[in-house]
């Protein structure tokens, strides 16, 4: 499964990985780092997660 977002050459083994990585390429992210003086924001909740280790 390739990524149709123009420019992006990832595939994915799994159709449901290739819709997750989608995700990534929305223009909202809701997720924001809870960190002071850290203005990283996420797309998935997981991902943001993973950044606050």
């Amino acid at each position: 499964y390739v990524c149709p977002h123009k420019g992006c050459d990832k595939t994915f083994s799994t159709s449901g990985h290739a819709r997750r990585h989608s995700h990534t390429h929305k223009p909202q992210q809701p997720f924001v780092c809870p960190h002071d003086g850290c203005d990283a924001t996420f797309s998935r909740r997981d991902n943001c997660t993973q950044h606050q280790r």
